[in-house]
Protein backbone atom coordinates (compact mmCIF):
# COMPACT_ATOMS: atom_id res chain seq x y z
CA UNK A 1 0.00 0.00 0.00
CA UNK A 2 1.50 3.31 -1.03
CA UNK A 3 -0.93 5.66 0.64
CA UNK A 4 -4.15 5.88 2.60
CA UNK A 5 -6.77 5.42 -0.09
CA UNK A 6 -9.73 7.77 -0.23
CA UNK A 7 -13.23 7.15 -1.60
CA UNK A 8 -13.81 10.94 -1.56
CA UNK A 9 -14.21 12.92 -4.75
CA UNK A 10 -13.79 16.67 -5.15
CA UNK A 11 -16.10 18.69 -7.38
CA UNK A 12 -12.97 20.22 -8.87
CA UNK A 13 -9.80 18.17 -8.82
CA UNK A 14 -6.80 20.40 -8.05
CA UNK A 15 -4.40 19.86 -10.94
CA UNK A 16 -2.44 23.11 -10.99
CA UNK A 17 -0.40 24.37 -8.05
CA UNK A 18 -2.76 27.31 -7.54
CA UNK A 19 -5.77 25.00 -7.33
CA UNK A 20 -3.98 22.79 -4.80
CA UNK A 21 -3.13 25.86 -2.73
CA UNK A 22 -6.78 26.91 -2.79
CA UNK A 23 -7.89 23.50 -1.60
CA UNK A 24 -5.34 23.57 1.23
CA UNK A 25 -6.42 27.10 2.22
CA UNK A 26 -10.03 25.96 2.41
CA UNK A 27 -9.20 22.95 4.58
CA UNK A 28 -6.93 25.02 6.85
CA UNK A 29 -9.70 27.58 7.29
CA UNK A 30 -12.19 24.85 8.17
CA UNK A 31 -9.91 23.42 10.87
CA UNK A 32 -9.20 26.85 12.34
CA UNK A 33 -12.91 27.56 12.60
CA UNK A 34 -13.65 24.09 13.97
CA UNK A 35 -11.32 24.77 16.90
CA UNK A 36 -13.17 28.01 17.65
CA UNK A 37 -16.80 26.97 17.26
CA UNK A 38 -19.10 23.96 16.96
CA UNK A 39 -19.32 22.17 13.64
CA UNK A 40 -23.08 22.74 13.55
CA UNK A 41 -22.50 26.50 13.72
CA UNK A 42 -20.04 26.62 10.83
CA UNK A 43 -21.28 27.96 7.52
CA UNK A 44 -19.80 27.81 4.04
CA UNK A 45 -19.70 31.61 4.10
CA UNK A 46 -17.56 31.53 7.27
CA UNK A 47 -15.15 29.09 5.66
CA UNK A 48 -14.87 31.12 2.45
CA UNK A 49 -14.18 34.30 4.42
CA UNK A 50 -11.37 32.77 6.49
CA UNK A 51 -9.91 30.96 3.47
CA UNK A 52 -9.87 34.18 1.47
CA UNK A 53 -11.87 32.79 -1.44
CA UNK A 54 -15.23 33.66 -2.92
CA UNK A 55 -18.26 31.64 -1.93
CA UNK A 56 -18.70 30.54 -5.53
CA UNK A 57 -15.10 29.34 -5.65
CA UNK A 58 -15.62 27.37 -2.45
CA UNK A 59 -18.59 25.55 -3.97
CA UNK A 60 -16.50 24.76 -7.06
CA UNK A 61 -14.30 22.60 -4.83
CA UNK A 62 -16.71 21.26 -2.20
CA UNK A 63 -20.49 20.75 -2.29
CA UNK A 64 -20.85 21.45 1.43
CA UNK A 65 -19.11 21.59 4.77
CA UNK A 66 -19.47 17.85 5.38
CA UNK A 67 -17.37 17.25 2.28
CA UNK A 68 -14.71 19.65 3.59
CA UNK A 69 -14.78 17.93 6.97
CA UNK A 70 -14.37 14.48 5.41
CA UNK A 71 -11.42 15.63 3.33
CA UNK A 72 -9.74 17.27 6.34
CA UNK A 73 -10.05 14.09 8.38
CA UNK A 74 -8.82 11.98 5.47
CA UNK A 75 -5.77 14.20 4.91
CA UNK A 76 -4.80 14.06 8.59
CA UNK A 77 -4.89 10.26 8.66
CA UNK A 78 -3.20 10.04 5.28
CA UNK A 79 -0.33 12.08 6.74
CA UNK A 80 -0.13 9.73 9.73
CA UNK A 81 0.15 6.77 7.35
CA UNK A 82 2.88 8.48 5.34
CA UNK A 83 4.87 9.31 8.45
CA UNK A 84 4.49 5.81 9.88
CA UNK A 85 5.94 4.24 6.76
CA UNK A 86 8.93 6.61 6.93
CA UNK A 87 9.49 5.70 10.59
CA UNK A 88 9.32 1.99 9.74
CA UNK A 89 12.03 2.44 7.13
CA UNK A 90 14.20 4.26 9.67
CA UNK A 91 13.84 1.41 12.17
CA UNK A 92 13.93 -1.53 9.77
CA UNK A 93 15.90 -4.43 11.27
CA UNK A 94 15.43 -3.33 14.87
CA UNK A 95 13.94 -5.55 17.58
CA UNK A 96 10.15 -5.36 17.61
CA UNK A 97 9.91 -3.83 21.13
CA UNK A 98 12.41 -1.12 20.14
CA UNK A 99 10.67 -0.43 16.84
CA UNK A 100 7.27 -0.18 18.52
CA UNK A 101 8.57 2.17 21.21
CA UNK A 102 10.04 4.41 18.53
CA UNK A 103 6.73 4.43 16.63
CA UNK A 104 4.73 5.23 19.75
CA UNK A 105 7.03 8.14 20.60
CA UNK A 106 6.72 9.58 17.11
CA UNK A 107 2.94 9.11 16.96
CA UNK A 108 2.48 10.94 20.24
CA UNK A 109 4.80 13.74 19.11
CA UNK A 110 2.84 14.14 15.89
CA UNK A 111 -0.47 14.50 17.72
CA UNK A 112 0.98 16.68 20.49
CA UNK A 113 1.95 19.41 18.02
CA UNK A 114 -1.65 20.59 17.52
CA UNK A 115 -3.78 18.96 20.18
CA UNK A 116 -6.61 21.47 19.81
CA UNK A 117 -7.00 20.65 16.13
CA UNK A 118 -6.73 16.91 16.70
CA UNK A 119 -9.33 17.02 19.48
CA UNK A 120 -11.78 18.91 17.30
CA UNK A 121 -11.26 16.60 14.31
CA UNK A 122 -11.57 13.42 16.36
CA UNK A 123 -14.85 14.58 17.89
CA UNK A 124 -16.06 15.48 14.41
CA UNK A 125 -14.94 12.19 12.89
CA UNK A 126 -17.22 10.37 15.29
CA UNK A 127 -20.14 12.50 14.14
CA UNK A 128 -19.79 12.24 10.38
CA UNK A 129 -17.98 8.96 9.60
CA UNK A 130 -20.07 5.94 8.66
CA UNK A 131 -19.05 2.37 9.47
CA UNK A 132 -17.70 1.74 5.95
CA UNK A 133 -15.37 4.76 6.00
CA UNK A 134 -14.23 3.92 9.52
CA UNK A 135 -13.56 0.28 8.63
CA UNK A 136 -11.52 1.21 5.56
CA UNK A 137 -9.37 3.67 7.49
CA UNK A 138 -8.94 1.29 10.42
CA UNK A 139 -7.86 -1.53 8.12
CA UNK A 140 -5.34 0.65 6.33
CA UNK A 141 -3.62 1.72 9.55
CA UNK A 142 -3.58 -1.90 10.79
CA UNK A 143 -1.89 -2.87 7.51
CA UNK A 144 0.86 -0.34 8.23
CA UNK A 145 1.37 -1.87 11.68
CA UNK A 146 1.66 -5.25 9.96
CA UNK A 147 4.46 -3.74 7.86
CA UNK A 148 6.13 -2.53 11.06
CA UNK A 149 6.02 -6.02 12.58
CA UNK A 150 7.42 -7.54 9.38
CA UNK A 151 10.26 -4.99 9.35
CA UNK A 152 11.54 -6.06 12.78
CA UNK A 153 14.45 -8.43 13.21
CA UNK A 154 12.69 -10.73 15.69
CA UNK A 155 9.13 -11.04 14.41
CA UNK A 156 9.43 -14.82 14.84
CA UNK A 157 9.59 -14.31 18.61
CA UNK A 158 6.18 -12.61 18.61
CA UNK A 159 4.09 -14.74 16.27
CA UNK A 160 1.11 -14.58 18.62
CA UNK A 161 1.27 -10.79 18.87
CA UNK A 162 -1.31 -9.04 16.72
CA UNK A 163 -0.59 -5.75 14.92
CA UNK A 164 -4.32 -5.03 15.12
CA UNK A 165 -4.28 -5.28 18.93
CA UNK A 166 -1.28 -2.93 19.09
CA UNK A 167 -3.06 -0.42 16.87
CA UNK A 168 -6.30 -0.71 18.85
CA UNK A 169 -4.47 -0.09 22.13
CA UNK A 170 -2.59 2.95 20.84
CA UNK A 171 -5.57 4.36 18.95
CA UNK A 172 -7.95 3.87 21.86
CA UNK A 173 -5.78 5.42 24.56
CA UNK A 174 -4.41 8.22 22.40
CA UNK A 175 -7.70 9.40 20.98
CA UNK A 176 -9.63 9.12 24.22
CA UNK A 177 -6.91 11.22 25.83
CA UNK A 178 -7.06 13.78 23.02
CA UNK A 179 -10.80 14.14 23.53
CA UNK A 180 -10.80 14.28 27.34
CA UNK A 181 -7.40 15.66 28.45
CA UNK A 182 -5.28 16.63 25.42
CA UNK A 183 -2.73 18.40 27.61
CA UNK A 184 -1.68 14.97 28.91
CA UNK A 185 0.17 14.32 25.65
CA UNK A 186 2.83 16.74 26.88
CA UNK A 187 3.50 14.65 30.01
CA UNK A 188 6.40 12.21 30.06
CA UNK A 189 4.30 9.83 32.17
CA UNK A 190 1.76 9.52 29.37
CA UNK A 191 4.45 8.29 26.99
CA UNK A 192 5.74 5.83 29.59
CA UNK A 193 2.27 4.44 30.27
CA UNK A 194 1.50 4.06 26.56
CA UNK A 195 4.77 2.24 25.88
CA UNK A 196 4.37 0.00 28.94
CA UNK A 197 0.87 -0.95 27.81
CA UNK A 198 2.07 -2.17 24.43
CA UNK A 199 5.37 -3.64 25.63
CA UNK A 200 3.51 -5.62 28.28
CA UNK A 201 1.28 -7.08 25.59
CA UNK A 202 4.29 -7.97 23.44
CA UNK A 203 6.09 -9.55 26.38
CA UNK A 204 3.12 -11.77 27.25
CA UNK A 205 2.66 -12.69 23.57
CA UNK A 206 6.35 -13.54 23.25
CA UNK A 207 6.30 -15.74 26.35
CA UNK A 208 3.33 -17.71 25.03
CA UNK A 209 4.82 -18.18 21.55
Amino acid sequence: MTEIASPLKLRRKPVQQRSRMTQVAIQDAFVRLLVEKNYADLTMRDIALVAGVGLGTLYEYFPGKKSIAAHCIHERFKNIGTQMRLWIDLQRGQRLPDLVQFMIEKIIQLHAEKTDEWSALIFLERQISDIRAYSILYGQIVAIWEQAFAASSDRANYLKASPEVVHAAIYGVLYQTLMLSPQSLQDADFRVHMKNLVLGYLQISGQSA
